[in-house]
């Protein structure tokens, strides 16, 4: 059975939360949309927010993940930070970005996660 495009979103980041919980890290929020884009996980690291991108794939027949966060996705990023941190009444500082690749087998099973830290400044 494969898993469809929705089903891997959330198996990539629930396997991602997962990753950054057994390393201490606490997760803020989940899925917070704003009128600009949508932050995949909030978290923070010992006093440092980390927006993290998830990018789950089960191929690399459309590019690698992380080749998807270009200069668009990292503009709006930015501007969805930028506005969550505004309607938190801006508490948080500094702040990093970080992406972490999930690969998934077909049938939705973990095969590799990456996790990629400060990979845009803020």
């Amino acid at each position: 059975m494969t898993t469809t495009s929705v089903q891997k979103g959330r198996l990539g980041e629930d396997a991602a939360a997962e990753y950054l919980q057994h390393r201490g890290w606490t997760v803020v929020a989940r899925n917070q949309r704003t009128p600009v884009g949508e932050l995949d996980l909030v978290c923070e690291d010992g006093g440092t927010l980390v927006v993290v991108e998830v990018k789950a794939r089960s191929s690399s027949a459309f590019g690698e993940a992380i080749e998807s966060v270009g200069p668009r996705k990292e503009r709006r990023l930015r501007a969805a930070t930028g506005w969550w941190l505004a309607e938190q009444g801006g508490r948080w500082r500094p702040v990093r970005f970080d992406v972490v690749v999930v690969e998934l087998q077909s049938d939705g099973t973990l095969h590799c996660l990456i996790h990629m830290r400060d990979v845009l400044g803020y």
